[in-house]
């Protein structure tokens, strides 16, 4: 019988990450160039889901090549999550599933969803059996390992993903008070893999070769990589090719960054025709990329200026053609 896990990370143990309003369709068809492995979809609210909403479905788009893929889901009530994922498997093709239970955003812990769950072990038990019950297909859950130093839950949550069928257990080595800042905790992460009877992957600080071969060494079967693919989605070939932490945005000459971001735009393009999505809308991420790409670079912070200062599409393809000499 297949592992879907397993299976994928043994052709390719990087993972590509869910970020809230970037991992999109669009920037997915950019991370394909890079690398074949798993990547996780931006949360979809298991509540839209489930009433069907147009706006939320459309977080389901995906093309035939977007494989191997995991849409994940968050929510509150525990009872959404079963039909949240019959709705999804009958909307389109489902490679697997994955829970958040690890975002420690106000918006989305006041929803019910992310870190909110670590503190209620009863609830993630009934939102794991739901959604076993619901699908045969694998899903994963995403947690930290705890709510602070003092509240470390993620022995106990182990416990219950192997004995609710859970297939794989993503961790970010951080809790929730630290947000997105202090230390990763590899030695927990040594400790979740060598205990772990389901597929562990690590996530959390791996900025290149040298902080993925230190996650490595822990043993999980995975590495999940999530802010440094945001502001730079060459990362998982760059760790391929050994590439060291310091050197990541040296890795791309500058008219191969740009013409990255003009062929985003056109993928941002086509992802709007027949949607409700106004272009505006991607107009606003496509800055943010072009800014975060530039790390590094002469006069950024005049770059930064300038297309943060801009009003319609043809200014900031403009910038960055002139910029990025592409």
């Amino acid at each position: 019988m297949s592992d879907f896990f397993k299976d994928n990370l043994l052709k390719n143990d990087l993972v590509a990450a869910p970020l809230a309003g970037y991992s999109h369709l669009p920037y997915r068809r950019i991370l394909r160039k890079f690398f074949n492995g798993i990547i996780y979809s931006e949360m979809i609210s298991v509540e839209g889901l489930a009433r069907r909403n147009k706006e939320t479905m459309e977080y389901l788009d995906r093309l035939e090549s977007d494989t191997p893929l995991v849409f994940q889901i968050f929510g509150g009530k525990p009872e959404n999550y079963a039909e949240a994922v019959r709705v999804a498997e009958n909307e389109c093709q489902v490679d697997a599933f994955d829970v958040n239970m690890g975002c420690p955003v106000k918006k989305v812990i006041k929803a019910g969803g992310g870190c909110s769950l670590l503190g209620d072990l009863g609830r993630i038990k009934a939102v794991v059996s739901n959604i076993r019950h619901a699908t045969e297909k694998p899903f994963s859950i995403k947690i930290r390992i705890g709510l602070d130093e003092k509240n470390l839950v993620y022995k106990e949550i182990l416990k219950i993903a192997e004995n609710e069928g859970v297939n794989a257990l993503v961790v970010h080595g951080r809790t929730k008070r630290d947000m997105f800042g202090g230390t990763v905790r590899i030695d927990i992460l040594q400790e979740i893999a060598d205990m772990a009877n389901i597929t562990v992957i690590g996530n959390g600080g791996v900025a290149g070769y040298n902080t993925y071969r230190e996650m490595k060494a822990t043993g999980v079967a995975g590495i999940m990589i999530g802010r440094s693919m945001m502001k730079a989605p060459w990362v998982f070939k760059a760790i391929e090719d050994k590439c060291s932490d310091d050197d990541l945005y040296n890795y791309l000459s500058p008219a191969e960054i740009g013409s990255l971001l003009i062929e985003l735009w056109s993928y941002m393009l086509e992802h709007t025709k027949g949607r409700g999505m106004k272009e505006t809308h991607y107009m606003h991420i496509l800055k943010k990329f072009a800014v975060w790409f530039c790390k590094g670079f002469e006069m950024a912070a005049d770059f930064r200026t300038n297309i943060y200062k801009t009003n319609s599409i043809d200014e900031v393809l403009s910038l960055i053609r002139q910029f990025y000499r592409c």
